[in-house]
C-alpha cells in the first residue's frame, strides 16, 4: 500500500492527467472538425491523449489491487491497447510519409492543416500576373486533347498533371506505353501505393492481359477489354490517355478514331475527366483534326505551360514541375 503522502500525490498527478487529457482529446477534435478533411495527425493527437490517460489511471488501479488476477489483467489490457495504438500510428506514420514525397513542398503546410484540400496561393509573377488561381480540374473540367510536339518534355507535363489532380483528391488513370510507364511509375509510384491513381500500359508484345508490378498490361490488339477495364471506375475521377499518337501509328486513324470516340462518349456519360494527348507534328492536320472534333477543350503543350483553347479566351496553365501554377487569361485577337 502506498504511504499517504504518496496517495495524495499520486491522486493530484492522475486528476492532472485526467483532465489534461480530456482537454486535449476536445480541442484536437475540434480542430479536426474545423477544418473539415483535414489531416489525420490532429486525430492521432486526440487518440494520443487517450492513451497517455489509460497509461496514468490503469497503474494505479495495479498497484491498489490485491488480486493477482486483477493485476494481471490491467497489464495485459495496457500492453494490448500499447500494441494497437502503436500500429495505427506506425501505419499513419507510413502513409503521410508517403503523401509527403508526392506533395510540392509549398504544400505540405496545407496538407496538414487541411488535408487534401489546398488553399490557393495568391501569388504573382512578373510576366504572369494572376489574381486567382484556379484548380486544374476546374480548368480542364471537359474533355481536353492537349497537342505537343516533338521538342517539348510533356512527359514532365503529364506528372504535374498526375499531382495535381491528387492534390485536389481526384483519382487518377494513367495510360501509357514504355519506355515512358516505367518513367511515370519511377515518378509517381507512390500514388499507386496509396491508392490514389492506376497504371494501364498498351503494350505491342504482349498477348494477354496482365499485371505486372502494380501496371495493368494491355495487348494492342485487345482494345476492346480496356472498357471492361474501366467500367467500374468512379465519377469525378480523370483518366489521362497517353498515348493516340503510338495507337495512329499503329493500329491507323479508323481504329484510334472509333476507339478515341468511344472512349469520349464513354467517360462522358460517366462524368470521367478524359485528357488525351497527341503530338500534333506527327500526323497529316487532317488526322489530328478530326480527333480534335471528339474533344470540347483543345490545348496546346510548350516548356512549362499548356495553353486551353476555349470559349474565346485563352487560358494558361503554367507548370513548374511539382512546384506551383498560375492561371493567365488573354482575350483572342
Amino acid at each position: 500500500m502506498l504511504s499517504p503522502d504518496l496517495t495524495i500525490l499520486h491522486i493530484l498527478f492522475i486528476s492532472i492527467s485526467l483532465l489534461g487529457g480530456m482537454a486535449a482529446t476536445y480541442f484536437w477534435i475540434k480542430v479536426y472538425e474545423d477544418t473539415k478533411r483535414g489531416s489525420i495527425a490532429w486525430l492521432l493527437l486526440a487518440l494520443t491523449a487517450i492513451f497517455l490517460i489509460t497509461t496514468a489511471i490503469f497503474p494505479s488501479f495495479a498497484v491498489v489491487a490485491t488480486d493477482p488476477n486483477v493485476v494481471e489483467t490491467i497489464l495485459l489490457f495496457l500492453c494490448f491497447w500499447s500494441a494497437v495504438y502503436t500500429s495505427i500510428f506506425a501505419a499513419a506514420g507510413f502513409l503521410m510519409f508517403k503523401a509527403f514525397k508526392t506533395i510540392p513542398r509549398q504544400n505540405l503546410g496545407d496538407f496538414l492543416i487541411e488535408g487534401m484540400v489546398f488553399r490557393k496561393p495568391e501569388q504573382k509573377t512578373e510576366k504572369y500576373n494572376s489574381n486567382d488561381t484556379e484548380n486544374i480540374s476546374k480548368l480542364l473540367e471537359w474533355s481536353t486533347l492537349i497537342e505537343y510536339t516533338p521538342r517539348t518534355r510533356y512527359e514532365d507535363s503529364v506528372i504535374e498533371m498526375c499531382l495535381r489532380f491528387y492534390g485536389e483528391t481526384m483519382n487518377v488513370v494513367l495510360v501509357s506505353t514504355e519506355p515512358r510507364t516505367s518513367l511515370y511509375k519511377n515518378r509517381l509510384g507512390e500514388l499507386v501505393d496509396i491508392g490514389a491513381m492506376k497504371f494501364i500500359e498498351l503494350s505491342s508484345t504482349e498477348e494477354k492481359l496482365m499485371e505486372k508490378d502494380g501496371i495493368i498490361i494491355l495487348p494492342k490488339n485487345d482494345l476492346d477489354s480496356f472498357f471492361d477495364l474501366t467500367s467500374k471506375l468512379p465519377a469525378g475521377c480523370a483518366l489521362i490517355f497517353e498515348p493516340f499518337s503510338d495507337l495512329l501509328l499503329t493500329e491507323g486513324e479508323d481504329a484510334t478514331y472509333t476507339f478515341a470516340s468511344r472512349m469520349v462518349e464513354k467517360f462522358a456519360s460517366k462524368d470521367i475527366l478524359l485528357i488525351g494527348l497527341i503530338n500534333n507534328l506527327a500526323h497529316p492536320k487532317d488526322i489530328v483534326s478530326r480527333l480534335e472534333g471528339l474533344f470540347v477543350n483543345i490545348a496546346e503543350e510548350s516548356d512549362n505551360s499548356i495553353k486551353v483553347v476555349k470559349g474565346g479566351k485563352e487560358e494558361f496553365i503554367r507548370f513548374y514541375a511539382g512546384k506551383r501554377f498560375f492561371l493567365e487569361n488573354e482575350a483572342v485577337d
